[in-house]
This record gives C-alpha cells, structure tokens and sequence, in this order.
C-alpha cells in the first residue's frame, strides 16, 4: 500500500508540475499572409536597329552588321506570371514616299518577318501593321528567349526623291498567358 500511495502522491505531484507549466492560449492569434502581385513585364536587350542606307530588294537583319548571322535580340520576362508576346510593325515614314509593311516588298512596300526558331534562315512570322501575330506564348517568369527580324527593302522606290531618313517602330506586347 505504501508503494501504491507513492506512486499515486508522484502521479498528483507529476500533474500538479504539469499544469503550473501549460501555455494559457494567446488571446489575440496570429495569421501571416504571404501575397504576390501579378505583374506582367517584359525587356528587349536590343531597342533599336540602325539599317542605314539600302537599295532595292536589299534584305537586312536585326543584327549589329545587318548580315544574316546569329545576333539575336533577347526578351526577358521580368514580371511575376507567365506570358505570350506579340508583334506589330507600322509603315515606315519620312521623306517625300512613305513606305507600307506588307507581306512581300512590293513598289514602295516593305517587308518584316521575326525569327524566334534560333535558325537565322527561318523567318516564318509575318510582322504586320493591321494586327498582332504571336512571337512566343507561355514565357515563365524569369525566363528569356531569342528572337530576331528580317526586312526586305521595296522592290522600287523612287530613289531621286525618297533619300531622306525613314523611321518605324516594332512594338512588343507582353499579356498573361
């Protein structure tokens, strides 16, 4: 009995120990949000393209040298969600003659067409003024891919009165994928 007595006055002793020791629950919990904006971003390493002079049919390429090579612009997707880039071009201005994009160069018509296959002789995406044509689509955040043009000068121009500078511009259109 007195075994028993000790074991039971150790027992009440262990609960009594064990109760002064409980953690009263807080009055005020706790709750911690995590959140991420969506954000959709992109950059291009190469924003401008410097042609220079060109004669009929001359075909150009968005490069340092305007040859066919492998100098590619890259886009990197700088934002917080995947996305699909587009591609639109615009007539070329200036001078007496203004010049359209058009599929194929044509008299006082040009032509532009982006490459994103990494082969410099694969140019399959028409880059048009009238709408958008997808350049790649599901681009994950942080990540990069190469791309690059080609522009093919009028087949004719009149070249006494059309020796002024021109300008266009290719605009690159990130949305959420």
């Amino acid at each position: 009995m007195k075994r028993f007595r000790r074991i039971a006055l150790s027992l009440v002793l262990a609960i009594a120990l064990m109760a002064m020791f409980v953690v009263p629950a807080a009055a005020n919990p706790i709750v911690t949000i995590s959140v991420t904006a969506q954000v959709v971003s992109i950059t291009n390493s190469q924003d401008t393209w410097t042609i220079g002079v060109v004669d009929v049919d001359d075909v150009k390429y968005f490069s340092a040298d305007n040859n066919q090579d492998d100098d590619y612009s890259q886009i990197e997707n700088i934002g917080s969600v995947a996305v699909d880039v587009e591609i639109q071009g615009t007539d070329i201005e200036g001078g007496d003659y203004d010049w359209t994009l058009a599929a194929a160069a044509g008299s006082e018509t040009y032509s532009l067409y982006a490459n994103t296959q990494g082969a410099p002789t694969v140019y399959d995406i028409e880059v048009k003024s009238s709408e958008y044509n997808d350049l790649t689509t599901d681009l994950a955040a942080a990540a990069t891919f190469d791309w690059s043009m080609n522009f093919t000068a009028p087949s004719a121009f009149n070249a006494a009165d059309d020796g002024e500078a021109k300008s266009a511009t290719v605009t690159l259109v990130a949305s959420k994928h």
